[in-house]
């Protein structure tokens, strides 16, 4: 498919005149042209006045009628109009032959690229506000796998810190580890939490089953395993609800047990940076790397030398980079952020070079963030359910009844969207109105748009065909026909800036201009047998589009409500 943007650039530099810092643009009115020039900072001869510069090109640009129909000046801009034909038949040939591959530039391919998301302490069931490292991670993976890469989605499991150990002295002191279930352990938490803050005994235990599992016991090990396994296949239930998946799961134990940590401890040693608090505590020595700390010291074990999460994680952040040192990238929510610069000095220090981070601002519920420790949490289990009821309401107001799998689907859909739809870098307030909203900007409204598209072209029999050329006579059918035409280049900008905004900002787009075009334009009692099945090769284009862009998204689409 023709890149008009290159074209155009390349046509213009047949004069002499250097385009190489100068991006050609969509206007911000489709009446004004396809395409526009800003001429602000072209060197062209003397002349100072843009509006002049595009004069100037007007008057010397021959261009080719079948590709270019019309130049005009406008203001500082030189615009340009594509050959209405030449815009349908490349657009359409081309999604018709890519299909589910259409928008996909393949930059990817060949190329292995392993990421870790969400990896939250198996302490509890996962909560809304966590969820949204688990989306956005999901959202990635699918996005570099559309792009071509080999991807390895990875899971680091806290089987060995104080928040497990903790939970392990919960079923003790008030359960039974022979019965404890996945869902009895957040009120287990948070029970012993609370009273691990006035009981002195049960703070003793806690760290008593530290220092027994790092030195060894196999006893204690095993009780430790067994509340995790528990753990993390809970967590992995909820999560497939959301159809997110892993690849590799690695317990942080391993590299206790493996003697990694205390190989890095001894690396850090050799090299002068390993010292010991007034406390006892090892700390690396993280001065000249201008971290915004009130300290530079990343603190490594406690006081009897077992060791902290810092140090665990940097042994399997190293690991990770042993396997995959070129593309590799971890989500962590943006105040991690300031942790990553210090175990990206740690690495340094090391020899290693640190992962990609991808960070993201909180989610808020009615303006409240959440904790798990003080039991602030919306569970993303039950959030699931709420969504599913919103849902089945709404569908029963339209006289119509879903599935349970259609209906748990469509949940997962919307959740993941509303989180999608805002830039990670801003915190999301997440409102259940707004997600399942048929019409505004939410997962249903696509899906419902493209139900509409499968609808018609099931009733015309449609399979497939095209003829050799195209028919259109409405502004409505260019007008998308454009937005076909610029998905590739939403995903190449969605892929270079790691956000998922421009996807479903131009979806939920995409999706209105077929909206109109529904309900003006007749297809199936189209008289003219030409314009009607370029009508159906368009609104197949269509959804294969839209399919695509939800697939990176991870909306499932579906074929009928």
């Amino acid at each position: 498919m023709l890149n008009f943007k290159e074209y155009i650039k390349g046509e213009v530099s047949k004069l002499g005149i250097d385009l190489q810092n100068v991006g050609v643009v969509r206007p911000p009115k489709e009446e004004m042209g396809d395409f526009a020039l800003p001429c602000f900072t072209l060197n062209i001869n003397e002349l100072k006045n843009p509006n002049e510069k595009a004069r100037y090109i007007y008057e010397k640009l021959k261009v080719n009628k079948d590709i270019i129909s019309e130049v005009k000046v406008i203001g500082p801009y030189l615009n340009f109009n594509i050959n209405r034909d030449f815009l349908a038949k490349e657009t359409l040939d081309e999604i018709n032959k890519e299909k589910s591959n259409y928008g996909s530039s393949g930059i990817g391919k060949g190329k292995d690229l392993l990421i870790e998301h969400t990896s939250i302490n198996p302490n509890a069931s996962p909560h809304i506000g966590r969820s949204r490292n688990s989306i956005i991670g999901d959202f990635l993976v699918r996005l570099y796998k559309f792009e071509g890469y080999n991807v390895e989605t990875n899971y680091f499991i806290n089987d060995i810190g104080k928040q497990i150990s903790m939970l392990l002295v919960g079923v003790e002191e008030l359960g039974n580890i022979d019965t404890i279930t996945f869902n009895d352990m957040l009120k287990l938490y948070i029970e012993i939490n609370d009273i691990s803050k006035t009981d002195k005994r049960v703070e003793e235990k806690i760290f008593y089953y530290l220092h027994e599992l790092e030195n060894g016991n196999k006893e204690v090990r095993d009780k430790f395993k067994k509340i995790t396994d528990i753990c993390v296949e809970g967590q992995q239930e909820i999560f497939k609800k959301l159809d997110i998946k892993w690849d590799r799961f690695t317990h942080e134990s391993d590299f206790v047990f493996e003697n990694k940590t205390k190989q890095i401890l001894d690396d850090l040693q050799k090299a002068g940076k390993l010292h010991e608090d007034e406390n006892g505590r090892l700390y690396v020595d993280l001065d000249g790397y201008n971290i915004p700390t009130k300290s530079p010291v990343l603190v490594l074990t406690r006081e009897d030398k077992t060791s902290l999460y810092p140090l665990r994680d940097i042994a399997y952040t190293i690991s990770k980079i042993e396997r995959n040192k070129d593309n590799n990238i971890i989500v962590l929510g943006e105040d991690q952020e300031v942790y990553m610069q210090q175990i990206k000095a740690t690495l340094d220090i090391l020899g290693y070079p640190a992962p990609k981070l991808i960070s993201y601002d909180f989610v808020l519920l009615d303006g409240d963030k959440m904790a798990t420790r003080e039991g602030k949490v919306v569970l993303l289990e039950e959030f699931i359910e709420k969504a599913k009821d919103k849902l089945s309401d709404s569908f029963a107001e339209r006289n119509s009844e879903l599935s349970e799998e259609n209906l748990s689907s469509l949940a997962a859909s919307c959740i993941k969207y509303n989180m999608l739809n805002v830039n990670r870098k801003r915190t999301v307030n997440f409102n259940l109105e707004s997600a399942t909203d048929f019409q505004g900007n939410s997962a249903i409204y696509l899906l419902y748009n493209y139900v509409r598209i499968n609808s018609i072209l099931n009733k015309a029999n449609y399979n497939g065909e095209k003829p050799e050329i195209y028919k259109f006579k409405e502004e409505l059918e260019y007008s998308l026909i454009n937005s076909l035409y610029d998905f590739p280049e939403v995903i190449e900008t969605s892929f270079n800036s790691c956000e998922s905004v421009p996807i479903t900002s131009y979806l939920y787009n995409l999706s209105q201009k077929f909206s109109k075009l529904y309900e003006n334009i007749p297809i199936l009692t189209e008289d003219d047998e030409l314009i009607r099945q370029s009508r159906l090769v368009l609104l197949n284009a269509t959804k294969t589009v839209l399919s695509n862009g939800m697939n990176v998204l991870g909306v499932k689409p579906v074929k009928k409500f």
